[in-house]
């Protein structure tokens, strides 16, 4: 089993001094819209060097196409960057991700590589993984040829994100926690850090969720979502991820409201199927002051009323029933198929998905 921490991490009063110290002539900013009109771009570009010319890629949308990746790679090759920054959420920065490895099968040639997230939500700035979308499907890569060389985190830029956007988000960093402290391939060093990431986001997410102004409330969970990137890369992530790609790409829901739904579902499957899955949880139940294991379900379903995230998939009202039931087997396959499902830490069948895609609707 091994260990690392790729990603040099900027986590100071001031994390935008990185543009001081290192060297570049040409950068790539890579962006959506919102963080343009936002002018967040602006305050890091007000900090580039002087006689650094810059250009702004800011085609980003939820959920990446191979087709928006192909646009990026093609505006990357234009003019030889010497640097490229990701400033945006997961979709921003798993773009870029995908953008710089794509381009790099062409020339063999990486570009120094940047991530400032504005969202504690998918830890992309520090994980090996980019999601991409192709067709009806979630396309995961996982490379370290996507690991970004230096993950900025900067609390203020998460302070507009709207309350049910934090929820999502926030909801995913705990999924990512719990998924990856019960991994197969989770270690010691990993473990500690989920069980961090967990705390962090059971004690902070309510209080951001309330108040998106409560500043050291934001930073600790935008730290939560970087150590979870950190525990999940090492670790992986199971089946509750595998199962909201797929629900994702067909059915165009939000990565992470997905996830809270299916969070207490896949407890509790993992639970009753994996004797080490229930120990680990049965620990952190004690860690959070919860009497059983159980109650850490009772907890996530808690949560997720306080933020007004439906129990099932039929409260969403944006899944047509008959087209639903008619995919299970569909996206039972794909499901199967997901490379996080081989770190879950209970097995799964086929015929245990079909019944999982049952329940949860």
């Amino acid at each position: 089993m091994t260990f690392s921490v790729k990603t040099k991490i900027y986590n100071t009063e001031d994390s935008l001094n990185i543009f001081e110290e290192l060297d570049y002539k040409r950068v790539l900013f890579i962006t959506d819209p919102f963080v343009v009109e936002s002018r967040m771009i602006e305050k890091i570009t007000s900090r580039l060097k002087s006689e650094t010319s810059y250009e702004i890629f800011s085609d980003i949308k939820p959920d990446p196409t191979i087709e928006l990746v192909n646009s990026g790679v093609k505006k990357l090759l234009e003019k030889d960057y010497d640097l490229v920054v990701a400033v945006g959420g997961g979709s921003a920065i798993d773009a870029t991700k995908a953008i710089i490895y794509k381009a790099y099968e062409k020339t063999g040639s990486k570009k120094i590589f940047v991530a400032i997230p504005t969202t504690a939500g998918t830890g992309s700035e520090v994980t090996n993984f980019s999601i991409v979308t192709i067709g009806e499907k979630k396309e995961v890569l996982i490379d370290d040829l996507l690991l970004a060389d230096y993950a900025v985190l900067v609390p203020s830029f998460t302070k507009s994100v709207p309350n049910f956007i934090t929820a999502d988000t926030g909801m995913d960093v705990l999924t990512h926690a719990i998924e990856s402290l019960v991994s197969n391939k989770a270690d010691r060093f990993s473990k500690i850090l989920s069980k961090e990431a967990i705390k962090l986001v059971f004690k902070n997410l309510p209080i951001v969720y309330e108040d998106g102004l409560r500043m050291k409330s934001r930073k600790n969970m935008l730290e939560a979502s970087t150590i979870a990137g950190i525990a999940f890369t090492n670790a992986g992530l199971g089946i509750n991820h595998s199962l909201a790609h797929i629900l994702g790409g067909v059915f165009h829901i939000s990565h992470g409201r997905l996830n809270a739904i299916l969070l207490p579902y896949i407890i509790k499957y993992n639970m009753e199927k994996s004797e080490n899955a229930r120990k680990e949880l049965r620990e952190i139940s004690k860690e959070l002051g919860l009497d059983h294991e159980y109650h850490l379900i009772e907890k996530i379903e808690e949560l997720n009323r306080k933020f007004n995230i439906p129990k099932n998939l039929r409260e969403l009202n944006k899944i047509d029933e008959k087209e639903y039931f008619g995919k299970i087997d569909y996206m039972s396959e794909v499901a199967f198929k997901d490379r996080c499902t081989a770190t879950n830490p209970a097995l799964v069948t086929k015929i245990n998905l079909k019944n999982i895609f049952r329940d949860i609707y």
